[in-house]
């Protein structure tokens, strides 16, 4: 290893970058005196802009709120939303459309063929499905769906 290892030029280099940083300060505080009111009146049209923006932003957000809303009721929203769920709880197949399709159209449990309900009393959808291999079996009522052992 070299003892010999000069240094002064990187120190030159931080005592130079210090006095122009002492520079550029005290060039700004005149530069401030010498323009004091003409730097408020912008600074003030600069506030009043970015205020605007702030408004308009919490507009635009709420007209967004309401267009997501809009969208989930719709029957696509409700849709992607449906296959989601699905595909996050495992159920693996090929056609999530023509499933979703014959899922609309179930009005009975394909196991116990009692008609479907809206209410949480064991009558609602679910997909009956293989939690190995994600694969779909059938459309059945939630009290089928807790009585199957596979």
């Amino acid at each position: 290893m070299d003892d010999n290892f000069d240094v002064s030029g990187f120190v030159s280099d931080i005592i130079k970058s210090a006095l122009k940083k002492d520079n550029k300060r005290e060039y700004m505080k005149e530069y401030w005196n010498k323009n004091k009111e003409e730097l408020k009146v912008i600074n003030n049209e600069r506030r009043k802009t970015y205020n605007k923006g702030k408004k308009a932003l919490k507009q635009d957000r709420e007209k967004r709120r309401e267009y997501e809303q809009k969208y989930r009721n719709s029957p696509v929203g409700k849709k992607r939303k449906t296959i989601n769920q699905w595909k996050s709880r495992g159920l693996n197949m090929d056609s999530f459309e023509e499933v979703y399709d014959k899922y609309l159209q179930a009005t009975h449990c394909e196991l116990c063929k009692i008609e479907f309900g809206k209410t949480n009393n064991g009558k609602q959808k679910c997909m009956d499905h293989c939690h190995v291999s994600g694969i779909f079996r059938n459309i059945v009522c939630r009290n089928c769906n807790m009585n199957i052992i596979r």
